[in-house]
């Protein structure tokens, strides 16, 4: 399997995707930053690009030793995220915490990472894949996970849910 294809292609559509997130952002600036919970939230959604993205670009130029530092670090960073980021939006009612119970999701994940970056060896024993195969997958699904949030927040109505008693969600 050529990871160096599928990483390099892999960096240049989160890069993409992020430019795309920050457009969005633009577009509803009122919405997705009016208070801390919000800025830290869409911030959150903006690390599931960044992080595959340069993990990404670092897996294209580390031998093996530094593709595990670059992926190790990328992991606990999002884990460290994605739990800093929440403290602002689980106590609040409506939509986006409700989304916030999805963005948990990118602590597993991000975990997956640093641990198949730590023990190379569980994914060539148990799944016969090369660690940088795995990594891949799971960065995938971060991504994923990125672009379900950000279609969410993009196309919710978060102002008139949270403003409204009994508003949509």
């Amino acid at each position: 399997m050529d990871t160096a294809t599928f990483y390099a292609t892999a960096s240049a559509l989160c890069f993409t995707l992020l430019g795309f997130w920050w457009v969005v952002v633009e577009f509803r600036h009122a919405e997705l930053t009016r208070d801390p919970g919000s800025r830290t939230f869409t911030f959150l959604v903006s690390l599931h690009f960044i992080v595959p993205g340069l993990v990404s670009l670092a897996s294209l130029l580390a031998t093996d030793a530094l593709w595990r530092v670059a992926f190790g670090l990328a992991g606990l960073t999002g884990m460290a995220a994605v739990i800093v980021g929440m403290r602002n939006v689980a106590a609040r009612p409506g939509p986006l915490r409700g989304l916030g119970r999805a963005a948990w999701l990118g602590v597993p994940l991000y975990g997956l990472l640093t641990l198949v970056a730590a023990v190379p060896d569980v994914a060539r024993t148990s799944l016969q894949l090369e660690p940088l195969q795995v990594e891949g997958f799971i960065l995938l699904v971060v991504l994923l996970l990125g672009i379900l949030l950000a279609w969410t927040l993009f196309t919710g109505q978060l102002a008139d849910a949270e403003e409204a008693p009994g508003g949509r969600g």
